[in-house]
């Protein structure tokens, strides 16, 4: 670091951030006082602020707010910054919005909710790197001042009618792919082609990266600079270009990482100094931290530098043990050869094998250098990626450059324009072929989990060393050569030492998404948790190597299959349900388990679907059974007596799953009464779930005799006063009841009649509303239950 004075300076300041934001906290984390003032169950709020950017969603039109005068409970606050919905369907004035607007606002607020399951998207943190505490629901919404900020103004106009533009000649889905890739705008971006690309491990694609302003950037630099303009014009002129291209994408991490490399390497070229690939990167971090150190914890920006770093200090690793300067220097014996058929043939064979394995060394650089977040933040990983990465990369300047001339060419001729954009809907249809091509091949997907914090440390502390023992190899080779005084040419002897910290490097990186994954699997532990899913059902089994879910399902968080239940799965390490268990065909029980049905290529396996008896099939349960078949997954019923167990059940060691209900008779419409029953059994830990079961499905097991005490009892009905009766509850006596219910729901779930009831019969309550997910372990002597909150 002696010749890098600066770097140090940056790195020694990103360290003392860091420690800042692990250990003891920033500012930016304190509760901002509206937000203290909101927590308290203030909600009604009458504010005025600044209009400084706008959003279109699907359902409404998001406004955000700085400098803002808020008047709630009879105070006068201060916020600086402020998220505001306004309902598309409420209100037409979002469309006259302009940025630099002074708006008033009436509505309620409230407070981002914090991840409410293990795996879980965290909106709190989200908003808090943005420097927003609060979301406020317009109820009424009127233009203070019609001032603007004209530049501003007029980037947001081309950006959304750029966004017109694509959609028209390339159609929703890749319109809206191609307005991701070059506009950032991924409120038209067809969720299954998210999905497929981040399973295949290309999601990066359709972010703003260094990519897209290296593209930009560097393109009308060179351009400029072979026209005959001087460093400083054409400096200017890229530098200036991508300011503006970035305010108008919003100016995420990786585009203002991307920018001020830009002008740190301009800046060099026009001084006439060396730039520098390490100092670059770390100035551009130190610089971003300085403004928000939250970006640290960010997800974005760790894969972005991460991906430079990895490029910078690992693909001359794997370069070495690739053996690309022999290939290099062979085609350069060629080259000095006289001319000949044969002889340009080999050449060129060999400059196509050597940019194959310098991509195949620069892609296991990122993927092994950016194995830590990816564990950390998406569980999984694509091992295909790295040569999907090889196909991709090299034809996304083509879809870019043809976006963005077809664009241009819009302005004069729209038919001529529509023709080039045409070339993006072909390059995105490659890549959606490639993709499912790569989705059919046998593990094209690797669920590790979400590794404990100690093993990203160790992972990386090892990186480091094997990165240590490769400079030094290298060091004393380049000391044996100088001694020996043998020119550029290297012996095979010398370079095989070389070699093996790649290899150590790979063999380490897979060993340790091995024992992520295998961390999870307790044999002689079983693990039940009730997942916060709003107001709904869904619980988690889990036992040695059997993985069970009962209900899936929501009737106040939409999409919950994909944004609650299937990050959990993977966060736990699981890629595939071995029984799902529908209780009844309510939505707030199917929904989450229908989305998951739906998803089977990319998604959570689901390997069987267990269901009531045919007689208390409603439709939907039906039509859940023929979306079951539709996606391979097999269907059957369970009768009372049924037993699932694990391979140790015979011994007394295994986890006994037996079906008490429903009885066939019962002479009742399918729905609640009718729910299927479970009596789960570990050793000496029992536990009962009931599904929605109440009136005579309950009066029919209590005259059944098959209930006995339990442990834990997992409330019926999400703690209506219609379940649970006190006969029912003296004979299951449960030491603790869960309730999964949503908070502030409709209903009312719990009712104080039902929570009495279990507080008589002396149980313990635990409820996902205060707790979050419910976490229940047992050795099948001894138990624990605690909250995820």
């Amino acid at each position: 670091m002696k010749k890098r004075p600066l770097c140090a300076i940056c790195i020694l300041f990103l360290v003392i951030q860091s420690i800042r934001v692990l250990f003891s906290g920033v500012e930016e984390t304190q509760p901002s006082a509206l937000e203290k003032v909101v927590s308290y169950g203030e909600k009604q709020v009458e504010l005025a602020g600044t209009v400084y950017r706008i959003e279109e969603k699907k359902k409404v039109t998001a406004v955000f707010l700085k400098d803002s005068t808020v008047s709630v409970a009879g105070q006068m606050l201060n916020e600086s910054e402020l998220l505001v919905y306004i309902s598309k369907n409420e209100t037409e004035q979002s469309t006259e919005i302009k940025i630099g607007n002074r708006a008033a606002v009436s509505g309620e607020a409230e407070i981002f909710e914090t991840a409410r399951n293990p795996g879980n998207f965290d909106q709190k943190t989200y908003y808090l790197r943005q420097g927003i505490h609060v979301l406020v629901w317009a109820e009424q919404f009127r233009i203070l001042s019609l001032d603007t900020k004209p530049v501003r103004q007029f980037l947001s106009e081309v950006r959304g009618r750029w966004n017109e533009l694509l959609v028209r000649h390339l159609g929703d889905y890749y319109g809206g792919t191609m307005s991701a890739i070059l506009l950032g705008e991924k409120s038209g971006l067809d969720a299954r082609m998210k999905t497929m690309y981040q399973k295949c491990g290309i999601s990066h694609l359709l972010a703003i990266s260094g990519l897209h302003m290296t593209f930009l950037g560097m393109g009308i630099y060179n351009l400029l600079r072979k026209a005959g303009c001087g460093f400083v014009i054409s400096g200017l002129a890229g530098g200036i270009l991508l300011i503006l291209y970035s305010l108008m994408i919003g100016a995420g991490v990786s585009s203002l990482r991307a920018l001020i490399m830009f002008m740190v390497r301009i800046g060099a070229e026009i001084t006439g100094r060396d730039y520098d690939l390490l100092t670059s990167l770390f100035l551009s971090a130190a610089i971003l931290c300085f403004r928000q150190p939250l970006y640290l914890t960010d997800a974005g920006f760790q894969l972005s530098y991460g991906a430079i770093l990895g490029i910078a200090l690992f693909s001359p690793v794997f370069s070495e043990m690739f053996g690309c300067a022999q290939v290099s220097d062979r085609k350069r014996r060629l080259e000095r050869k006289k001319t000949g058929r044969i002889l340009w043939m080999q050449s060129k064979g060999l400059t196509a094998f050597l940019w194959i394995l310098n991509g195949l060394s620069t892609s296991l650089a990122v993927n092994v250098f950016l194995l830590g977040p990816l564990l950390w933040f998406y569980f999984e990983v694509p091992p295909y990626s790295v040569f999907l990465n090889l196909i991709v990369i090299p034809v996304m300047p083509v879809a870019m450059g043809a976006g963005v001339a077809g664009s241009a060419l819009s302005l004069m001729s729209d038919a001529a324009g529509g023709a080039v954009l045409q070339i993006c809907g072909g390059v995105l249809r490659s890549y959606d072929q490639v993709c499912t091509w790569a989705g059919m091949l046998p593990c094209n997907r690797f669920v590790a989990g979400k590794p404990d914090a100690p093993w990203i440390v160790v992972y990386y502390l090892v990186l480091a060393g094997l990165w240590i023992l490769f400079k030094y190899i290298v060091g004393k080779r380049e000391q044996e050569e100088e001694k020996r005084k043998s020119g550029n040419k290297i012996s095979n002897k010398s370079r095989k030492p070389c070699r093996l910290p790649g290899c150590a490097i790979l063999f380490f990186a897979a060993g340790m998404a091995l024992v992520c994954r295998g961390g999870f699997r307790l044999p002689d532990e079983a693990q039940i948790t009730v997942l916060d899913v709003g107001q709904g059902d869904g619980i988690h089994i889990r036992h040695d190597s059997l993985n069970c879910l009962i209900d899936g399902g929501s009737s106040d968080v939409s999409s919950v299959g994909t944004y609650r239940l299937e990050p959990y799965f993977l966060s736990r390490g699981v890629d595939a349900l071995d029984y799902v268990f529908v209780t009844h065909g309510d939505d707030d029980h199917i929904s989450g388990v229908r989305e998951m049905l739906e998803n089977q290529t990319f998604g959570v396996k689901i390997r069987n679907l267990v269901m009531p008896l045919l007689e208390y099939q409603d439709e939907k349960l039906i039509g859940l059974a023929q979306a079951a078949a539709k996606n391979g997954t097999r269907v059957t019923v369970m009768d009372p007596g049924d037993k699932i167990t694990t391979g140790a059940a015979e011994e007394e060691k295994g986890m006994v799953l037996t079906c008490i209900g429903p009885e066939s008779g019962l002479e009742v419409e399918p729905g609640n009464e009718t729910s299927l029953v479970l009596d789960l059994s570990f050793g000496e830990f029992d536990m009962l779930f009931t599904g929605d079961v109440e009136g005579s499905g309950e009066e029919s097991l209590i005259s059944s005799g098959l209930l006995r005490d339990y442990d834990i009892l997992k409330a019926a009905h999400h703690g209506s006063k219609n379940s649970g009766t006190e006969e029912f509850l003296q004979i299951t006596a449960p030491e603790y009841a869960v309730i999964s219910a949503g908070k502030d729901n409709r209903y009312g779930h719990p009712h104080a009649e039902t929570l009495q009831r279990l507080n008589d019969a002396g149980g313990t309550v635990y409820s996902t509303q205060d707790n979050g997910a419910v976490m229940i372990r047992s050795d099948g002597v001894t138990m624990t239950i605690s909250g995820f909150q």
